[in-house]
């Protein structure tokens, strides 16, 4: 294996010329630079990044966990981290924990043996078990989409309480007066703040409020929506707290012989790319998930370098209204009566994809 010394050799210089080029290239001359540069590109030379960071205190390696990489949500977490890190000159290893919280202390333990610098995290669930297990290490870490509240750590997040409630007061003002939610499971805190922004608005409307909770997956959409759309008084619009709740539940709707938004208006968050999502499109809240993962980034490596200290920040970024065409005004005629397709008795191709929590 080519060393340090063999490079040396190469470029007749001293080794730790070598090593200024590597770690302070401006402490040496362009012409020994040069000479240094071209000698490790013969030798294809890769300089061993672990045992300089365990000298120097730091990697330049951070870790990012997330919950399902099968997630579209999740991929655009991925693409915010590696790119802000890259541009700061850091590099990335991320796991994800397939919604398992025991997974997840796994997982972040791996990456701490690892002498990773910092952590981005978005997490199973809002508990303070993974948060505290890796500020003990003395390691740096920020929140991606979830509020932390009584923790002391840096967050990335959107209000997604308001949000839900601008979804909901979207449908009353269109005329619907029946709406039902299908959320998520009451350990995420994201699907309790939707399901409590939906309340607020269907409360001062003197409306009745229909929670269901479940799983952020296509599958407990689908059996969430089936038996909200069952039930003696239907409803005319779901409000959804996640793009694969939405998918399941207008499979449902479709299985039912329901028509979106003719006989059905949905909504949700966070609309997948167009080439998963059912067909019309989905209206709903977009966060801006790649700038929230490149913020959450930068304030690790702030941290990571010495740059910030005290106490966690909590950054809160706006989210996106689109009307798409999976809503309008309830029809003023009941559905006809449709015999069920045969998506009825048999899972859709939908409902293969793992959802996770959002």
């Amino acid at each position: 294996m080519v060393n340090i010394r063999d490079v040396a050799a190469r470029a007749a210089v001293a080794p730790m010329t070598v090593s200024r080029v590597l770690n302070n290239p401006d402490a040496v001359s362009v012409d020994t630079r040069k000479r240094v540069e071209e000698a490790i590109a013969d030798l294809h030379y890769v300089p061993n990044m672990v045992g300089q960071g365990l000298r120097k205190r730091r990697t330049m390696v951070l870790g990012l966990v997330v919950s399902d990489i099968t997630n579209p949500f999740a991929v655009q977490q991925i693409q915010g981290v590696t790119k802000a890190a890259r541009a700061a000159g850091y590099t990335v290893i991320f796991a994800h924990t397939e919604h398992s919280a025991d997974e997840e202390l796994h997982q972040l333990r791996s990456l701490i043996e690892r002498r990773v610098d910092g952590v981005l995290l978005s997490p199973v669930y809002n508990t303070p078990d993974s948060v505290e297990f890796v500020q003990r290490q003395r390691r740096p870490i920020a929140v991606l989409g979830y509020d932390m509240a009584g923790l002391d750590v840096d967050v990335v997040r959107c209000d997604t309480d308001a949000a839900a409630r601008s979804l909901t007061e979207f449908l009353i003002d269109l005329g619907h007066r029946s709406i039902a939610m299908l959320s998520g499971s009451e350990n995420i805190v994201t699907a309790v703040e939707r399901a409590r922004g939906y309340t607020r608005a269907m409360t001062e409307a003197g409306l009745g409020v229909r929670i269901t909770y479940g799983r952020f997956t296509p599958e407990s959409g689908y059996e969430m929506a089936m038996s909200a759309l069952r039930a003696p008084e239907r409803p005319t619009a779901l409000v959804t707290a996640s793009n694969f709740i939405a998918l399941g539940a207008a499979e449902a709707a479709s299985a039912l012989g329901l028509r979106v938004p003719e006989d059905l208006s949905i909504t949700t968050f966070d609309n997948a790319r167009t080439d998963l999502v059912h067909d019309p499109f989905f209206t709903g809240i977009v966060q801006p998930v790649a700038e929230m993962a490149s913020a959450g980034t930068d304030m690790v490596i702030e941290r990571a370098s010495g740059q910030v200290a005290g106490p966690g920040r909590d950054r809160i970024f706006p989210t996106t209204f689109e009307v798409h065409r999976s809503t309008a005004p309830p029809s003023r005629e009941p559905a006809s009566s449709r015999a069920p397709s045969s998506a009825a008795t048999r899972r859709g191709h939908h409902n293969e994809v793992k959802g996770s929590q959002q």
